[in-house]
């Protein structure tokens, strides 16, 4: 065969170019903003436009990605039912997910590209990780730590010049009054939702590669760009979570258990630069905008009380199947909602009806578990997370990337099998904090379990 021909079958192998589309979807994904692409004269959230640019970039990748990847196998339908086979959870969703959408275009005549757009590049990823070559995995994990990291310095900077990379438009109408940093990835509460996960992985010891002091640094950097977005229920809850892990860490050493010399040490002497950077950076006024949220919202936690009374407004018959949205919206504005449903689940209800929101739940539950079981022990804490999250904001019921970004940092930060992959170091800590805890009884099984599927 000659140089020409070998050329030939490098241009048109299918498989390559599925994978280099997923990995440009990945990167897309979080560097594209809807900002940014309002800034270009995208119409992505914003009234008008043609219908192609309802949908972002990288949902347009990894659709392609997957079509290259199947017309490039021999046997297709064999490829499906061994997907189907070894991702249970992913087929149940599937068929949860394709049924909500045919309601919502025939029945509920509602747009789909927020149901679109909000899982199609999480479930792809989990069918198409497996078959990643190793050196794909380990480029887009380090993307992602530069990334976030380059985010967050890039909000610290915005919060201290109040001077944005890209305008804060919502809806086609310019935001003022709002000093929250939008960096990068655009909406406040989308990066305080992605920075506040990443920060978790980092500290329950996803990515077993990383040195201590490297672990250490990317924290500090999350931490204060976590404080520049604002996010309260992400600041929160990842600090109970931190806090309840460094309690029972301590808790542990004085029961007996093992720890690490090393990460002791480096947590003696990265503890107090972290507190004094945060306490120098607190005294300078840098964080004031960020305390008043928690004194002064907006309206925020009153609509949150308030969107309850919805419910006293439509009649049961209307609730199971769905009230009319026109009626929907025309409450809202009675009850001076101007800012919408905050809460995930009852979105969804007055979206699409109690009836399909419990199917569609039972779905999702399913795809969580497909996730759960790839990743490290620990994971369970990062779910906790994301549902307090989603249950304090509008998150999966409309279109946005946050699940998509969650579920990419558990496949690529936060996976099991990268961790297995990772070269061994002596005696890191099974929770990513300093001190280490004796193995969970059922940490075998779940590799055991991981290893049969």
């Amino acid at each position: 065969m000659n140089v020409n021909s070998l050329k030939v079958r490098e241009l048109l192998d299918l498989k390559r170019w599925s994978i280099v589309c997923f990995a440009s979807a990945v990167v897309a994904c979080f560097a594209v903003s809807p900002m940014a692409l309002g800034f270009f004269g995208i119409t992505y959230d914003s009234a008008g436009g043609a219908a192609w640019q309802k949908l972002h970039p990288a949902t347009y990748l990894i659709a392609l990605a997957i079509t290259l990847g199947l017309l490039g196998r021999d046997n297709r339908v064999a490829y499906l039912r061994k997907v189907l086979a070894k991702l249970p959870g992913v087929a149940f969703f599937a068929a949860i997910w394709i049924l909500l959408t045919v309601y919502a275009a025939l029945v509920r005549h509602s747009p789909i590209t927020s149901l679109l757009e909000t899982f199609l590049i999480a479930v792809t990823a989990l069918v198409m990780y497996d078959e990643l070559p190793q050196r794909v995995q380990s480029g887009l994990r380090l993307f992602l730590h530069v990334f976030l990291s380059v985010n967050a310095l890039v909000g610290l900077g915005e919060h201290l010049t109040h001077m944005r990379v890209f305008p804060y438009v919502i809806g086609g109408e310019e935001v003022t009054g709002d000093h929250r940093s939008t960096a990068l990835m655009g909406h406040p509460l989308q990066n305080a939702a992605t920075s506040a996960a990443y920060l978790l992985c980092l500290f329950l010891g996803g990515d077993a590669a990383l040195a201590p002091m490297t672990r250490l640094a990317l924290i500090l950097v999350q931490i204060i760009g976590l404080a520049c977005f604002g996010g309260r229920t992400a600041i929160v809850a990842s600090a109970l979570i931190i806090g309840a892990n460094l309690l029972k860490d301590f808790v542990f050493v004085l029961l007996g258990a093992r720890f690490d010399m090393r990460r002791v040490l480096a947590l003696t002497i990265g503890a107090p630069l972290v507190l004094a950077a945060v306490l120098y950076v607190a005294l300078a006024g840098t964080f004031d905008d960020t305390a008043a949220r928690f004194i002064e919202d907006n309206g925020s936690a009153e609509a949150r009380v308030i969107m309850w009374r919805l419910f006293d407004s439509f009649a049961l018959p209307d609730l199971l199947i769905g009230p009319d949205p026109e009626a929907v919206n025309t409450r809202l504005v009675d009850l001076g909602i101007g800012i919408g449903i905050e809460n995930t689940w009852i979105s969804l209800i007055f979206q699409y009806g109690v009836l399909m929101t419990l199917f569609f739940v039972a779905g999702l539950l399913a795809l969580f578990w497909e996730f759960w079981r790839r990743s490290r022990e620990g994971a369970f804490q990062l779910f906790l997370f994301f549902l307090a999250l989603i249950s304090s904001a509008i998150g999966l019921a409309a279109k946005t990337m946050i699940f998509n970004h969650f579920a990419l940092l558990l496949l690529l930060v936060f996976s099991e099998r990268q961790e297995e992959a990772a070269p061994a170091r002596r005696g890191a800590s099974a929770a990513g904090a300093p001190f280490r805890s004796l193995p969970r009884a059922d940490s075998g099984r779940r590799r055991a379990n991981w290893r049969s599927c």
